[in-house]
C-alpha cells in the first residue's frame, strides 16, 4: 500500500511539473513594439550600440512559430562607433515561437536569436547574446545586438500603436 501511495504521489508531483513547464510558455502575442532611447540614456549607457528599436510580431508563419521583423537604428557609440553602421537601421527576419522553455525568436543561417523574458499587454523585454541585424542578400548579418560579444543584453520595448510597424 505504501508503494502505490508514493507512486501515485510522484506521478502527480511529475504531471504538476509537466503543467508548470508547459503553463510557462505563453504565446508570443502579435504586434507592434518599440524603444527609442534618449540621448540622455545612451550617455550613461557608452557601450549600447542601439539607438532604437522596433519589432513587429505578425501572423503564424508555421504551425508552431510567427513572422517577425526587426529594425534596429544604430548609434554612434559602442561597437558601432565610427564604422558604417552608425546611423543606419537594419533589420532581421525571425521566427518567434514557445517550443522550449523560453519564448524564442531565431534567425535562419544560425545568426542568432533572442528570448523573450517577459511580455505584458505593454511591453516587451527579451534578451540576447548573439543577434545579427542587417540582412544580406545570401544568407547572415552585418552587427550583433550584443553589446559586449557572448554576453547578454536585456531590451525592454514598449507596445506601440500598429501603425508604428506600418512598412516592416
Amino acid at each position: 500500500m505504501r508503494i502505490f501511495k508514493t507512486t501515485v504521489q510522484a506521478a502527480l508531483a511529475g504531471a504538476l511539473v509537466m503543467a508548470a513547464s508547459v503553463a510557462s510558455a505563453n504565446e508570443i502575442r502579435p504586434g507592434c513594439y518599440e524603444r527609442i532611447y534618449s540621448s540622455g540614456h545612451l550617455a550613461t549607457h557608452p557601450d549600447q550600440h542601439v539607438a532604437a528599436i522596433r519589432m513587429k510580431v505578425g501572423e503564424w508563419a508555421t504551425n508552431v512559430s510567427r513572422a517577425t521583423q526587426l529594425e534596429a537604428v544604430m548609434a554612434n557609440q559602442g561597437r558601432a562607433r565610427g564604422t558604417r553602421y552608425a546611423g543606419r537601421t537594419l533589420s532581421q527576419f525571425l521566427f518567434c515561437g514557445t517550443e522550449g522553455r523560453w519564448d524564442t525568436c531565431v534567425v535562419g543561417c544560425d545568426v542568432g536569436s533572442l528570448q523573450v523574458t517577459k511580455q505584458t499587454n505593454t511591453s516587451m523585454t527579451f534578451r540576447t547574446r548573439y543577434l545579427l541585424v542587417g540582412e544580406v542578400a545570401d544568407c547572415g548579418g552585418e552587427i550583433d545586438l550584443a553589446e559586449i560579444p557572448g554576453q547578454w543584453v536585456s531590451y525592454k520595448l514598449n507596445r506601440a500603436p500598429d501603425s508604428a510597424c506600418n512598412g516592416m
